[in-house]
C-alpha cells in the first residue's frame, strides 16, 4: 500500500499538481461596533487598513473608505484576497481615526486591531480595554 501511494506522489509532483497552488478569491467585509475615540469633543472618522504578512515583514495591501463621524461603521469597502489551500496566511486589521483635514496615517489616531490568519476570518474579535467589537466576514467567489 505504502508503494502505491510513492507511485500516486511521484505522478502528481510531474503533472505539478502539488507544485501549482489551489487558489481562490475571497472578499473580506469589515464592520465595527462601539468604537472608542481618543478625542473627547468628537466622534471617530474610521479607516481600517488591512495588511498581510509575508517573510517576516507587515505590508499595507488595501484600506476601507473613512467613514465621518460614526462609532458603528459597517465599511462598504470590500477586500478581495487570494486565498492558498495549505498556506498560512496572516492578516493584521487596523483601525485609524482619520482626521477630516488629512487621509495619511501619519497623524491619524490608532484606535485598535486584530490579527487573524486567512483561515481563521469569520469572526468577531473584541478590542480591550474598551469593549469594542470589530466583525470580519469572509465570501468565496472564485475559484481558479
Amino acid at each position: 500500500m505504502k508503494k502505491m501511494s510513492n507511485i500516486y506522489e511521484s505522478a502528481a509532483n510531474t503533472l505539478g499538481i502539488f507544485n501549482s497552488p489551489c487558489l481562490t478569491k475571497v472578499e473580506l467585509r469589515v464592520a465595527c461596533k462601539g468604537i472608542s475615540d481618543r478625542d473627547a469633543l468628537s466622534k471617530p472618522d474610521p479607516c481600517v487598513i488591512l495588511k498581510m504578512q509575508s517573510h517576516g515583514q507587515w505590508f499595507e495591501v488595501d484600506r476601507t473608505e473613512v467613514i465621518r463621524t460614526c462609532i458603528n461603521p459597517i465599511f462598504s469597502k470590500l477586500f478581495t484576497v487570494d486565498f492558498y489551500f495549505e498556506e498560512v496566511q496572516r492578516l493584521r486589521f487596523e483601525v485609524h481615526d482619520i482626521s477630516s483635514n488629512h487621509n495619511g496615517l501619519k497623524e491619524a489616531d490608532f484606535l485598535g486591531g486584530m490579527e487573524c490568519t486567512l483561515g481563521q476570518v469569520g469572526i468577531t474579535a473584541v478590542f480591550p480595554p474598551h469593549r469594542s467589537s470589530f466583525s470580519l466576514v469572509c465570501s468565496e467567489f472564485l475559484y481558479c
